[in-house]
């Protein structure tokens, strides 16, 4: 049997508020931030490749401002391949959309394929690669990898009881003179193991939090609610 479910979560399942670390405190520079992700087994092939559909939104929402405007809705549907070619290593293939919904000169769009790679050398750690390449319309996007970059990298720790989980990702652009960071941090309240709400926080720093901003370097520290238990552990 596939050590996967039918239905599961994809990528890292989490609601979190916060504010910009580099401007002033103000309801200008503090939202809230959430993301919903999911994935839908759809064949398993002699339990060592497992071919899946999968959907990830992700939404920043500027609550604190008058009328509560959403600044950007991501919409990312993907069609993946996984690949367990040992017990501890996993190479994924797939093939994704990601766009903000909008129309004319506020509309972003990005169509590739990627391939990553997942390593456990111990049960403590996760150590995960990415890279990616594709197609933007660069008259709505202008030198989007030079921002963006083609690639990721991340380790995660996680304890042996699955309780806290720590994850620091780097993404160096095209051009290797700019870096965006993200770390965070969950962990789960309760020690029962079929808990899975967890309190959360995420710092990210560099451009590329939104497609629509993908210019713009943006610093911000949040803090929430997550899920934990994600089995593929993709970012």
């Amino acid at each position: 049997k596939s050590r996967y479910p039918v239905i599961g979560m994809w990528k890292q399942n989490y609601m979190v508020t916060g504010f910009a670390t580099n401007k002033p405190v103000s309801k200008y520079t503090s939202d809230i931030k959430f993301q919903l992700s999911v994935a839908l087994r759809l064949w398993s092939i002699k339990e060592r490749v497992d071919i899946f559909a999968t959907y990830t939104q992700r939404s920043l929402w500027d609550i604190y401002q008058e009328s509560c405007p959403f600044r950007e809705n991501s919409y990312n549907p993907g069609f993946w391949v996984a690949w367990q070619t040992k017990e501890n290593l996993r190479l994924l293939f797939g093939l994704e959309h990601e766009s903000n919904g909008l129309n004319g000169d506020l509309s972003r769009s990005f169509n590739y394929a990627t391939v990553a790679c997942l390593y456990e050398p111990s049960p403590h750690w996760i150590l995960g690669g990415r890279a990616w390449y594709g197609y933007y319309d660069s008259k709505t996007i202008r030198h989007y990898f030079r921002y963006r970059g083609i690639m990721q990298l991340w380790a995660t720790f996680r304890t042996l009881n699955d309780r806290i989980a720590i994850t620091a990702l780097v993404n160096p652009t095209v051009t290797f003179t700019k870096y965006n960071v993200q770390v965070e941090a969950s962990w789960r309240m309760a020690k029962r193991s079929d808990w899975i709400p967890c309190l959360f926080v995420q710092y990210n720093y560099g451009y590329g939090e939104t497609m629509i901003d993908y210019n713009k370097r943006h610093s911000k520290i949040r803090i929430g609610i997550s899920l934990m238990n994600n089995k593929l552990n993709l970012y």
